[in-house]
């Protein structure tokens, strides 16, 4: 039988008083800055053979879900009635399941798009001996419209490379060396970035800068129209996935 899964059933149980209170939140990120497991008793595995979720952020435009596959996980085949960006955030043998198709990922930064009421599936491979962490991003259907924006040049130090570009969003995974630096610039789209490697980062938001060393995993939200910028301020290059959402 397939299940269809709502962003809430994805959330498991949301963002409640008990989140908030467990919860160090910086401005400049809608994601704790300190794991929650140990703390968090909202933590939801509907059976054993299903990831753990841990809910991070939920907005008017997305929400996202840390997935924990244990050895041995295997989700059953479901639909969801949104669209879906899976990543894989540590290294181990996982599958992806869509329709007919198998794509296998043992890399940090493999990406998977799946577009709406598409079956798929997630299993970790018979040969994992660890746990694999994934973020599951649903774009909300109702989140508000957006003009679309063509990719721009990148500046020096700065290397991209797009790995979806449809109708939905766009993810490009950005390759930032020592000392590289955005220029002050704004999206007229909401959104997402994901530290796939360590780096410390000098992050602008409008007025306001901070220096943040920023772990593998890290997830920020950056709202369409605000003036921000990235710069490295590592002694070796990092990785990160920039999410536009249209």
């Amino acid at each position: 039988m397939i299940r269809v899964l709502t962003a809430a059933a994805i959330l498991a149980v949301g963002m409640n008083a008990e989140f908030a209170k467990n919860a160090e939140f910086s401005f400049f990120s809608l994601r704790p800055l300190r794991p929650l497991r140990s703390s968090w008793t909202g933590l939801v595995q509907t059976n054993p053979g299903e990831p753990v979720r841990t809910p991070l952020l939920q907005n008017d435009t997305l929400a996202v879900t840390e997935l924990r596959f244990d050895p041995g996980t295997r989700e059953a085949v479901h639909t969801h009635p949104f669209p879906l960006i899976l990543v894989q955030t540590t290294s181990g043998s996982i599958s992806v399941q869509e329709q007919n198709v198998t794509r296998r990922g043992d890399k940090i930064g493999e990406v998977w798009f799946v577009p709406a009421d598409r079956t798929h599936a997630v299993t970790t491979l018979p040969n994992q001996q660890k746990a694999i962490d994934m973020l599951a991003i649903a774009v909300l259907p109702n989140r508000p419209p957006a003009p679309t924006a063509p990719a721009t040049e990148a500046p020096p130090g700065i290397a991209r490379a797009t790995l979806v570009d449809n109708d939905v969003v766009r993810v490009v995974r950005v390759r930032f060396a020592p000392g590289s630096a955005e220029p002050i610039h704004s999206h007229p789209n909401d959104l997402l970035t994901i530290q796939l490697t360590p780096g410390k980062l000098g992050v602008t938001m409008g007025t306001e800068h901070q220096t943040q060393e920023r772990p593998g995993g890290y997830v920020h939200f950056l709202p369409r129209n605000l003036q921000h910028s990235y710069a490295s301020e590592d002694t070796k290059p990092f990785e990160l996935l920039s999410i536009a959402i249209k």
